[in-house]
């Protein structure tokens, strides 16, 4: 039997070697109860086949080649507390408990105690603290961010949404024709890995006999549903625009709960700014200050021309009346106070309406 290596003599070599153990090409462990807790567990044969029949081994020690050497290994590991002998209990199918005899035997089970390299753990720890600090404040968020967070959101629900429809309707296809077509058959098998979960990626097999009334159920659903259809356009149309605006409500942000205070209060806008009571009061002052004013101009222009009915009199009464400030038609004094008068008088008259109001 050969000795034992240098390396793996040091804490360094044995943690280094730990660590490739806990890794993915390590030892399969499976998942047990010890003392209440969850552990991880393996079979001494199990290790001494992953030391000899290494994949990807670490560089900085020496790969062992020797069943000895791998017993006299798996010893040190013992030895140095990474992991210790279990003996299962009887009548409780997955419960462990610690054996008093701690020693390397390829027929026992033993469990881990090193968790193994924890910097991405930690990572993933620190990353999952931040993010959910990160939503829990995003009421603060700035809008921009929360716009950009639901667009991703919406995306990935109509993908999602939109990928599940096309999968159901393939399979419905296929089926018709007497053979069960799946893309992702394990897709939604709460039991496996998120990774599993995509493993295969498609199934065909031909269906289970006796399904024929079934199938000629769909088609006549299926004949029923292009009917009507066909002879109900206005109705159909109307559920294909229905849809139609619902994306684009969602895509718009019309659905966003909770969005800045100009947004709300601007919803409906479609970014036009509407008129409101007060817009509207000074709308309808202007224009009878404009009507005013061209009666006024009417009436002044009567008295001026009379009934004459010489062209070239008409033509010297509208010269005189332009160059002289007695006619009031074009003395900007007289005028601004009498538009300044007819203002104040509207405002007077709505403030009295607006107080015959309060006291109603």
């Amino acid at each position: 039997m050969s000795g034992l290596p240098d390396a793996y003599q040091t804490p360094e070599g044995l943690r280094t070697l730990a660590n490739y153990l806990r890794s993915q090409n390590g030892v399969k462990v499976r998942s047990g109860i010890e003392h209440e807790k969850r552990v991880d567990y393996f079979k001494g044969k199990r290790l001494i086949e992953c030391l000899l029949e290494a994949k990807k081994w670490p560089k900085s020690i020496p790969q062992i080649t020797d069943k000895g050497v791998a017993r006299l290994v798996a010893g040190e590991l013992i030895q140095a507390s990474f992991f210790h002998r279990s003996d299962k209990v009887e009548d409780k199918k997955g419960h462990l408990q610690i054996s008093k005899r701690n020693v390397f035997e390829e027929s026992g089970h033993y469990t881990w105690m090193y968790s193994g390299n924890m910097v991405w753990s930690n990572l993933a720890s620190v990353g999952i603290i931040v993010a959910i600090i990160t939503c829990t404040l995003m009421p603060i968020w700035p809008e921009s961010w929360k716009k950009v967070l639901w667009y991703c959101s919406v995306t990935f629900l109509i993908v999602t949404l939109s990928f599940c429809l096309a999968r159901f309707v393939a399979f419905l296809v296929m089926w018709l024709l007497g053979y069960d077509f799946w893309v992702f058959p394990r897709l939604f098998d709460d039991s496996l890995s998120f990774q599993d979960s995509f493993k295969p990626i498609y199934s065909f097999e031909s269906s289970a006999p006796g399904q024929l009334y079934y199938r000629v159920g769909l088609i006549v659903a299926v004949i029923g549903f292009v009917y009507w259809a066909c002879t109900q356009p206005t109705e159909f149309d109307g559920f294909i625009k229905a849809n139609k605006e619902f994306i684009d409500d969602l895509y718009s942000g019309n659905l966003l709960a909770d969005v800045a205070h100009n947004t709300r209060e601007n919803i409906d806008r479609n970014n036009k700014r509407v008129p409101n009571l007060e817009d509207l009061l000074k709308e309808m002052e202007m224009d009878l200050l404009e009507e005013k004013k061209a009666a006024d101009l009417q009436s002044n222009s009567s008295d001026l021309f009379g009934n004459s009915s010489d062209p070239l009199e008409q033509g010297s009464a509208t010269f005189v009346s332009l160059e002289t400030p007695e006619s009031g038609i074009t003395g900007e004094g007289e005028s601004t106070a009498m538009d300044d008068g007819l203002l104040e008088e509207l405002l007077q008259q709505h403030s009295l309406e607006d107080d015959n109001n309060d006291g109603v």
